[in-house]
């Protein structure tokens, strides 16, 4: 019986267009791009190239995954709600973060070369471990206002503000 061969796949190609904002950050920190670079002009092809370089270093879904909880890391930061488990990846994914500045104002910098396709697909947060509102439940009691100018409320389950999608149920 022949032996089958196994050809190594090359990597896809990602074009910078088909990448969110967030994308772009994790894609950059990925690259090889300097930690001290300075923009080369009002349009610097050299950080497209590393936006492209990182995602497909990186592919696609883990570019992705690691954007979502990106967003998750920074909606929780801005409510100084992390835990120390939470910092501790995103740590791990992120060591530098004098990187990571750079990387964030480098990628919404290139959003004014290069604008995102329509159909770019937007993350939604993602947090790394339970969420310390909810405790990982999805749902929270509380009282909810359904109209409030006839100030009609109910009480009852309603999905976290926190770890689930705007509108999403648990």
């Amino acid at each position: 019986m022949p032996a089958t061969l196994v050809a190594p796949h090359a990597p896809t190609t990602v074009l910078v267009e088909e990448l969110s904002a967030a994308d772009r950050v994790v894609a950059l920190y990925a690259s090889d791009m300097p930690s001290r670079y300075r923009l080369q002009g009002p349009a610097d092809p050299n950080v497209l190239g590393w936006i492209a370089q990182g995602a497909t270093r990186l592919g696609r879904e883990e570019t992705w995954r690691r954007a979502s909880y990106l967003l998750g890391h920074r909606k929780l930061s801005m409510r100084a709600m992390t835990t120390p488990e939470i910092d501790r990846r995103h740590k791990e994914r992120f060591p530098s973060t004098r990187r990571l500045d750079l990387m964030e104002s480098m990628a919404a910098t290139s959003l004014l070369w290069v604008r995102p396709v329509p159909a770019t697909r937007n993350h939604p947060a993602v947090i790394d471990g339970p969420c310390p509102k909810c405790d990982g439940a999805g749902k929270l009691w509380a009282i909810w206002v359904i109209d409030a100018d006839a100030d009609w409320t109910e009480e009852g389950y309603g999905p976290c503000w926190v770890c689930q999608p705007e509108g999403g149920a648990a």
